[in-house]
């Protein structure tokens, strides 16, 4: 047989051609491929509940996720009558405590990956309805620094599988990111006081999460009591291994304060990852922008398994 026959050269440029075709199509670079897999994510926020206030409203536009070595890729979040049309979300957080959780985004299908951050885009145009906290029935607005431009960034990664899915839960923790600046005039009808929103976040992975339940001696409860029950993180360490201190710029932090009914002394820590922790009360309060030296009751220590409530706590 001739080799060099022109049937033969015309085969030859097919079979080249076909396999460049195919080699353009199953490659993962630049132009990326309809074939890459994928996977369905689902985002919810919750709340630790800040005293004081009976509504805080956020009102989010977008989220945006930021896949490793690559760009951030941006969901508008959509309107329940009309799943097709951007429209953002507005959220009361404060009743969202003790397990509780709002879902901001549901069957997301994104890249299969690992991935950098999560940024939330929130609305905060000065004098519109969009966030704001209600205090004493007065509607102030709550001023988010840069929260509709650079958003509310959480640096943690994590990881969705391919054909698989992931749910994580953003805690906002309300008692250490509302802030009060001295002197500064609200917005609002009858607001003399100006809040903000500076947000302390943490971002879960609710397959390994659980919680801590229990309750406290309300012969406990002294005059004008914060009824707090802290709750550190022992990280590698046996349970109970954490000296109590307060919220401050240095560490031992809580992960959580979890507040006592005042007539049960029934609280409930939700949303810890899986570890070893210890809890302490106190009826001190404390200003998260300083160093307080809090009187705690004696330790008491636990651990968390995913999805599970590690009850029975208690301070007597």
């Amino acid at each position: 047989m001739n080799n060099s026959s022109p049937s033969f050269a015309r085969f030859l440029i097919i079979v080249t051609s076909a396999a460049l075709l195919a080699a353009c199509g199953s490659g993962d670079g630049g132009g990326g491929s309809k074939d890459a897999p994928t996977g369905s994510l689902k985002l919810s926020v919750t709340d630790a509940p800040v005293d004081d206030a009976e509504a805080v409203w956020i009102k989010f536009r977008a989220v945006e996720f930021k896949p490793e070595g690559g760009s951030p890729v941006r969901h508008e979040l959509l309107g329940a009558g009309n799943p097709q049309v951007p429209a953002p979300q507005s959220i009361n957080l404060l009743p969202l405590q003790e397990g509780r959780s709002a879902v901001l985004v549901n069957n997301l299908e994104l890249p299969a990956g690992r991935y950098e951050w999560i940024r939330l885009i929130v609305d905060n145009v000065e004098n519109e309805r969009d966030s704001y906290i209600v205090i004493e029935g007065n509607e102030c607005e709550l001023r988010v620094p840069s929260g509709d431009e650079s958003g509310l960034k959480l640096i943690r990664g994590f990881t969705l599988p391919a054909n698989g899915s992931v749910a994580l839960t953003v805690d906002f923790d309300l008692r250490k990111s509302i802030v009060e600046p001295p002197g500064q005039q609200g917005t609002g009808i009858d607001c003399t006081q100006a809040y903000l929103l500076k947000p302390v976040l943490r971002l879960v992975q609710d397959s390994d999460v659980g919680a801590i339940t229990g309750t406290v001696d309300p012969s406990l409860f002294l005059p004008d009591c914060s009824r707090l029950v802290y709750v550190f993180s022992d990280g590698t360490g046996p349970a109970g291994g954490t000296l109590p201190d307060d919220q401050d710029a240095d560490d031992p932090n809580p992960v959580v304060m979890a507040k006592a009914d005042a007539v049960t002394g029934a609280y409930h820590a939700s949303f810890l990852p899986s570890g070893n922790y210890t809890l302490a009360f106190t009826c001190g309060l404390d200003d998260m922008a300083t160093n307080d030296a809090l009187v705690f009751s004696p330790t008491k220590a636990a651990s968390v398994q995913p999805n599970l409530i590690t009850s029975g706590v208690n301070f007597p």
